[in-house]
């Protein structure tokens, strides 16, 4: 009976460690640029899966700053992983990225590794996944 207790106490030990190694908390250093106005925010969603980054589902880690011509830089504390990030510049603050009749974004937008696809559709998610993986990461985007 002593040793079932024993290793009951061990396995929830280690149990409890494993979660937290998955948590395990880290900054981001996110740069923004081309910011062409100080109205609105900053919109930054980091996506952990394809589902987040298409919109199927909403995503598990969503930001806002207040926009400020030419750059914002914010820190952002995020556990460690992958992730692709999408930013647009709100401009007025509906908290959606405003598209014209042609399904063309009509506000500033980015994406992680400054990866571009097409104006109407989102880049592949494997090119602009990116590894959170140090105390401090530093990530630029530029707007366009």
């Amino acid at each position: 009976m002593k040793y079932i207790k024993l290793i009951m106490i061990i396995l929830l030990l280690f149990q409890s460690m494993c979660v937290f190694a998955e948590d395990e908390r880290v900054i981001m250093v996110l740069e923004v640029n081309n910011i062409e106005k100080s109205t609105g925010n900053i919109m930054i969603h980091l996506c952990r899966n394809q589902q987040e980054f298409s919109g199927s589902v909403p995503v598990a880690y969503a930001f806002f700053f207040p926009a400020k011509k030419n750059t914002v830089t914010a820190k952002i504390n995020i556990p460690k992983g992958m992730y692709a990030v999408k930013v647009f510049h709100d401009e007025n603050e509906n908290k959606i990225l405003d598209l014209n009749a042609a399904n063309h974004p009509i506000e500033k937008f980015g994406f992680s590794n400054n990866f571009f696809g097409s104006y109407s559709e989102l880049p592949p998610y494997d090119k602009v996944l990116i590894n959170i993986d140090k105390a401090e990461n530093f990530v630029r985007i530029n707007l366009r």
